[in-house]
């Protein structure tokens, strides 16, 4: 629902050479003698790991948030969200031949890889440069080239069928090839270190909201949304705060965005609507007082601070926080040190801050930080799934907001448990409040 606009690192240009060798090491301790001489005590045997050959290339990569978290989302399958860091430390244009996902101990390819431009394009394995002047987010952005000194990112999202399917680490193949000055083309592959991919289960909560009709507009998964596309450069570290965050908009039961002038957010249907603390928690941060946006007619805030408008943070425990943000001007009902119970209200649905249209951002993260953090998954405890907006990402947001219904394919509707939505998914979250128990205290989950 909203695209930022950012400012990027570039990487230093440095010569090339090529050396290939291998050194495996292997370490065996002897046996020691009892004390009495006719008794034998082996110490444990200690092997270390095989090292892989010395590589060298003039792409250097990292995975910007480790480790890599698993989460099971609405297709059934469980996904690896994360991205990669490149750069290109030569005077050379590099171009990228190959990248493959590999698992850490087998050395088998591994995972099903989707990446898809907000136009509905395929750009797995493609770079994102930092150095586009006027990124759209479409496929034209992505490129299997790289500039002397430039960077960009590279998308990943890798599914499974099952969880024991999951590597317990992963590398990266890559392939490049340059023209050097004598004119003749060098090939060279390299392959990085591994990062672990987490055992920890993705967070289980609450709904932010209730009701029917909620559209994920940008979302996690394969689609590259303007969260995924966003890397934010913060306290020295490239980050990806968003890659897990949802954007909820309602849709009326023609499949409707708004009623009336588009240009006014009291037409949206999710204006003014409660807003949910989906966990229990303590109230960390408050802002409230800012003015809203016009729809579609958006003024970046001045200050990177004001991009998340009127917004609360919740400490949840063991070092995760829930961001409810671009809230409606005097609508927020907690402050700083409030203890908050899941189905609390916290505010309202507004437009405040860097949003064009009213909505709902919402995101788990590991520090209280909007921005200087690392994005978690999550889960809903129970939610129907009404279905998915047919058409591409960037296609389908226009027309809603020109007034148009959308076309939504039911064919796996259903109750679904433990699961997060993905990008263009519509939910329903149905709840009442336990009897005898205030609203601001909880509320319990139900469907027929």
């Amino acid at each position: 629902m909203f695209r930022r606009r950012l400012s990027f690192l570039s990487s230093i240009a440095t010569a090339l050479a090529v050396l290939v060798l291998t050194s495996p090491i292997r370490l065996v301790n002897a046996k020691e003698s009892g004390a009495n001489g006719d008794r034998h005590k082996p110490e444990p045997r200690a092997i270390l790991p095989v090292s892989d050959p010395l590589m060298i290339s003039p792409l250097v990569w990292s995975v910007l948030a480790k480790p890599v978290y698993p989460v099971e989302t609405t297709d059934g399958r469980i996904h690896l969200v994360y991205e990669l860091n490149v750069n290109n430390n030569s005077r050379y244009t590099v171009n990228l031949d190959a990248v493959e996902v590999l698992d850490a101990i087998t050395g088998l390819r591994t995972g099903l890889n989707q990446a898809i431009s907000l136009d509905g394009q395929d750009i797995a394995g493609k770079i994102r440069p930092f150095s586009l002047e006027n990124p759209s987010q479409n496929a034209v952005d992505y490129t299997n080239q790289l500039g002397p000194g430039q960077g960009g990112v590279i998308y990943y999202d890798l599914s499974y069928q099952i969880a024991r399917d999951l590597p317990q680490s992963i590398k990266h193949r890559v392939v490049v090839s340059f023209q050097k000055a004598d004119g003749t083309t060098q090939s060279l592959t390299s392959m990085d270190a591994g990062t672990e991919i987490s055992r920890e289960k993705a967070l289980s909560i609450s709904p932010p909201l209730e009701g029917a009709g909620w559209l994920i507009a940008n979302g996690s998964g394969g689609i590259v949304t303007a969260h995924r596309y966003t890397a934010q450069p913060t306290n020295g570290a490239l980050r990806s705060a968003e890659h897990f965050a949802i954007d909820f908009i309602k849709l009326d039961q023609s499949g409707k965005l708004h009623s009336g002038d588009q240009y006014n957010n009291s037409s949206y249907f999710c204006y003014g609507l409660n807003v949910l603390s989906a966990t229990n928690g303590r109230v960390v941060e408050v802002s409230d007082g800012m003015t809203e946006q016009i729809p579609g007619r958006l003024v970046p805030p001045q200050e990177v601070l004001q991009y998340t408008g009127n917004h609360v943070v919740v400490a949840i425990g063991s070092g995760k926080y829930a961001l409810y943000a671009h809230l409606a001007p005097g609508s927020v009902k907690v402050k700083q040190g409030d203890g908050v119970k899941a189905g609390q209200i916290l505010g309202q649905f507004g437009s405040s801050g860097n949003s064009d249209a009213p909505h709902l951002h919402f995101q788990i993260t590991n520090s209280a930080s909007a921005f200087n953090t690392v994005g978690l998954p999550f889960v809903f405890e129970r939610m129907r799934y009404q279905g998915r907006l047919k058409g591409e990402l960037n296609p389908a947001i226009d027309s809603l907001f020109k007034g148009d219904g959308a076309e939504i394919d039911t064919s796996d509707a259903g109750l679904r448990s433990q699961q997060m939505p993905l990008t263009l998914d519509l939910i329903e979250f149905k709840c009442r409040v336990l009897a005898g128990v205030n609203s601001r205290l909880g509320f319990k989950l139900l469907f027929g």
